[in-house]
């Protein structure tokens, strides 16, 4: 068989082994068994007697160990389905790649996703990969089997809501640069979503360090946090010309904040110097390595010159070299064995070929990987001071530590297309990245009976002394719905699917389930919704099968079908399992039953910046198409849409993300639409700290008889990063604007000095109108109306001629005088406001002779260009960053086509806002 095939050579290439999670042992009491949980104190576990307990724990065990849920993120390009498919074909799933040119990947299923060659959807596929080293180190002929389920997801900026949902369920991800450009705008914006301890949060107010108003909020601890994902990185396109494996390694340590990226490999090149081919087959696992292949070092910055042909694994010092593959030849796995050369001999460690330049080469760089991994871990640190050689085993355990501290990035390098490198990642992904038992279960909110929502981290009713609800051991159920589509065919009604993260317990078909959507900051939650469950499928890519047996673990991902109201970011509980009382109901044997009804943190969607008109062909067909929309901005909820008598907006996150939901409008919905000119989405901050002039301001207007009075005194403050303001031209992202209530308006009002702001908006109607008049006044800036943004409103003092009484009389007094307070603050301080518009991060790849041009062109659209890096030779290709404002490259392919005679080609990625000028 294939698969066998293809495994039995890379018996040899497994790197890590993977520590024990979960650790069991029997107590000095004959009917008790004491179970050690990784950051876990003790479990609550089934209603089961001590043996059958004792084995229920070592199969979950075994099952959870043996499971990784991984996602592929990149730059546009940098080779993520190519990769993703590589996996497949090695596995066994897929008889030979498919190719993106062509349209024939199993991830890239839709119809625009061929036609474009680009990622649109996340898909998720599940397949089986060899883990040797899981339990006898370096015994070649273990091959225990570890179950990976990928995500693919897109790497357009337009469809970052994809990366956001899915980094939301990852347990570990694999970053995938190109070997010429390194990072790119994309990058760095996957690198804050796995590594941003807030991703699927609702935001309720901004991050301590960038305010100088204190507030109860601003100072409560987030309970929220996502666990950043331990991360792998592969250097792709190692083939390509201009590739340079030591720029793409440095790119990761300027670029990405909090990066430490520790090469595991060396590649190697055949020199331009031989004309031979590289004859694999005459070489043995002892000889000497031929003399046209040579090594380069992570350190050299220049670019390589030859062949890429394989690698050297720094940390069992062997050479893994592929064979030279045409296009159509490397689609068949069984064609790309790649062949193994021993570089040092096994007992004296000593190099096998004292001649060898590569093993010198690979000594050197074997010495800085260890110096390196010694900076992040004790025990490598202790070895490295005693001047004393690791073993292997001692190596990947160092390195499986760092990389789930986040302390360290194993980088690799491969060249996916042509089928060399990708099953070391495989393998890395087995050794390195998580299991669901090494990750912290996700932070849980407690819904109340009230419908309020309380921290549920320290309630007795989750007990924090013991496995907490979401950890895989947990009984109960506890699901997050992260994506949904519509299906034609599936699930009945109007198609809708939900994909889930079983994060405990199990789901089975036919469970009835409650579903809980999270409450926005300062409302209060909604009633709960009972669901039941009509389908499972599994999911392979673009095919939806049925699950054998209906029955998922936790662990895992599936879609459902039959849910009717599940909307992303909604939390799914066993309704057998749950209840509404404020303690929770504990059944026999510590069980669960009557567990408190919890809602997971959303699943945050980037606000638009782009919007466009849309009018339908008739009447009738607009009707339609208002329901069609309503059913695409469930399923995107970066999509938003606003419909008046007259016309309907769409705003989206860039042109390409309007073009794919215009042409899915007519492929899967028959619409044919007419799309006016986009408009860009400003906003408006201030710049520096301004205040209501005089102190308080007062508000006294008569309606209808009545009057309202009220006076107000507040102060706004910048929320941006710390060098926002340093550098002119700095780009931020935007964040709501924030009301705080200070401690003489608190006095004033008779509101509690310890609750946050959302608790006063739930507790106290006088605290809501206060808050909701700022909200409402904040929502129209002073300089061209727009929305203000990255701004604290603190509240220092309120004031009344009828005292606290008259404003409990008429809530309306407050809310309106707040709202003016506002209004005249940002009037009278103009000078210290600023219009932001969306700046975008520009890439051009276009022929070394037009760069001038393209470079004046930039200029006259207020561009600013931050790097330009010259191919080599007359006709090579030259790559040029900068940022340029959306509202200047609005068309601009069309420009660049014109410009370069269709020579040039751009990607461009929201950056952030940036002030106008």
């Amino acid at each position: 068989m294939m698969y066998r095939r293809i495994r039995q050579p890379l018996s040899r290439l497994m790197l890590f082994r993977n520590s024990s999670s979960i650790i069991l042992r029997q107590s000095n009491h004959p009917s008790k068994t004491a179970r050690t949980v990784s950051r876990f104190q003790s479990s609550a576990l089934p209603k089961e007697d001590d043996d059958h307990l004792e084995e229920y724990l070592r199969e979950e065990h075994r099952r959870l160990k043996h499971l990784r849920n991984v996602g592929v993120l990149a730059h546009v390009d940098a080779g993520k389905t190519t990769v993703t498919e590589r996996m497949l074909a090695l596995a066994g799933v897929v008889r030979s790649c498919g190719s993106v040119d062509e349209g024939s990947t199993v991830t890239d299923y839709l119809p625009a996703e061929k036609e474009r060659g680009i990622t649109i959807q996340s898909a998720a596929i599940s397949f089986e990969w060899g883990w040797h080293n899981n339990k006898r180190g370096d015994d070649m002929k273990q091959n225990d089997k570890v179950n990976i389920q990928i995500i693919d997801t897109p790497g357009h900026v337009d469809f970052s809501v994809e990366v956001n949902r899915s980094v939301a369920v990852l347990d570990g991800a694999v970053l995938v640069l190109d070997a010429v450009a390194g990072v790119q705008a994309q990058t760095e914006t996957v690198w804050r979503a796995i590594t941003k301890p807030s991703l699927n949060n609702h935001v309720h107010f901004s991050e301590p360090e960038f305010l100088d108003v204190s507030s109860p909020t601003l100072q409560k601890s987030n309970h929220h946090g996502h666990e950043p994902l331990p991360c792998l990185a592969l250097i792709n396109k190692m083939d390509k010309d201009g590739c340079n494996f030591g720029r793409a390694v440095q790119s990761i340590r300027d670029k990405l904040p909090g990066a430490n990226p520790i090469p595991t490999q060396m590649p190697l090149f055949r020199g331009n110097r031989s004309s031979q081919p590289l004859d694999l087959a005459t070489i043995g696992a002892n000889d000497a390595l031929p003399s046209c292949i040579e090594a380069v070092s992570a350190e050299a910055l220049g670019s390589s010159n030859g062949e890429f042909v394989g690698v050297v694994d720094l940390i069992h010092m062997r050479a893994i070299l592929w064979p030279e593959m045409t296009r159509g030849n490397a689609d068949n796995v069984e064609n790309c064995v790649p062949r193994i050369v021993n570089l040092l001999q096994p007992d004296t460690r000593q190099p096998i070929h004292k001649d060898c330049a590569v093993t010198q080469e690979a000594l050197k760089a074997r010495y800085e990987f260890v110096e390196a991994l010694a900076e992040v871990d004790a025990a490598t640190e202790e070895y490295y001071l005693q001047e004393q050689e690791p073993s292997n085993a001692e190596l990947r355990a160092a390195l499986r530590r760092a990389t789930l501290a986040q302390k360290a990035v194993p980088v690799m390098a491969g060249a996916a297309l042509k089928g060399k490198g990708v099953e070391l990642v495989l393998d890395g992904i087995a050794d390195l990245l998580p299991s669901p038992l090494d990750r912290l279960p996700p932070s849980v909110n407690m819904l109340q009976n009230d419908g309020r929502h309380a921290d549920a981290s320290g309630q007795d009713g989750l007990v924090p002394k013991r496995v907490r609800l979401g950890h895989p051991l947990h009984p109960s159920l506890l699901a997050l719905a992260f994506k949904v589509v519509h299906m034609k065919g599936r699930g009945g009604g109007d198609g809708r699917v939900v994909f889930a993260r079983v994060y405990s317990g199990k789901l089975q078909d036919r469970d009835q389930l409650q579903v809980i959507t999270p409450p926005a900051p300062g409302e209060i939650a909604g009633k709960p919704r009972t669901e039941r469950v009509s389908g499972m499928l599994e999911l392979a890519g673009g095919r939806f099968n049925n699950i054998d047996g209906g029955e998922v673990k936790s662990g895992s991902v599936c879609a459902l079908v039959g849910l009717k109201s599940v909307m992303t970011g909604d939390t799914l509980m066993l309704a057998s399992e749950t209840s509404m009382n404020s303690k929770p109901k504990r059944g026999k044997a510590g069980s669960n039953a009557g567990q408190d009804l919890v809602y997971l943190a959303g699943v945050a969607a980037p606000k638009p910046v782009l919007t466009v008109r849309l009018e339908a062909e008739t009447s009738e067909q607009q009707s339609r198409l208002s329901e069609v929309l309503k059913l695409m901005s469930t399923e995107d909820p970066s999509l938003v849409v606003e419909e008046t008598d007259s016309t309907t907006l769409l705003s989206g996150l860039g042109e390409l993300h309007i073009d794919v939901t215009v042409d899915r409008l007519f492929r899967e919905h028959g619409l044919r639409v007419t799309v006016g000119p986009p408009s860009v989405s400003f906003c408006e901050t201030v710049m520096t700290q301004i205040e209501t002039p005089g102190g308080l301001v007062n508000y006294d207007r008569t309606i209808g008889g009545t009057r309202l009075q009220a006076a107000v005194h507040l102060i706004i403050t910048p929320n941006h990063p710390a060098d926002y303001c340093e550098i002119n031209n700095a780009c931020t992202l935007l964040s709501s604007p924030v009301v705080t209530v200070g401690p003489d308006a608190r006095e004033f009002l008779g509101l509690n000095q310890d609750l946050t702001e959302e608790e006063l908006l739930i507790k106290s109607d006088i605290a809501r109108a206060l808050i909701l008049g700022c909200q409402g006044a904040l929502k129209r800036g002073t300089l061209r109306s727009a929305e203000m943004t990255n701004v604290v409103c603190h509240v220092e003092n309120v004031d009344a001629e009828g005292g606290l009484a008259s404003l409990k009389a008429l809530p309306g007094a407050l809310q309106a005088a707040s709202a003016h307070s506002v209004a005249t603050c940002l009037k009278e301080n103009k000078a210290y406001c600023s219009v932001l518009e969306p700046t975008m991060s520009v890439e051009i790849s276009l022929p070394n002779d037009m760069v001038g041009a393209v470079l004046s062109d930039l200029n006259n659209r207020r561009g600013t260009v931050g790097d330009v890096i010259m191919g080599e030779g007359v006709h090579g290709k030259s790559l040029v960053r900068g940022d340029v404002p959306l509202v200047e490259i609005l068309g601009y392919a069309n420009r660049l086509r014109s410009l370069t005679g269709g020579e040039a080609s751009f990607t461009s990625e929201y950056k952030g806002h940036s002030p106008c000028s």
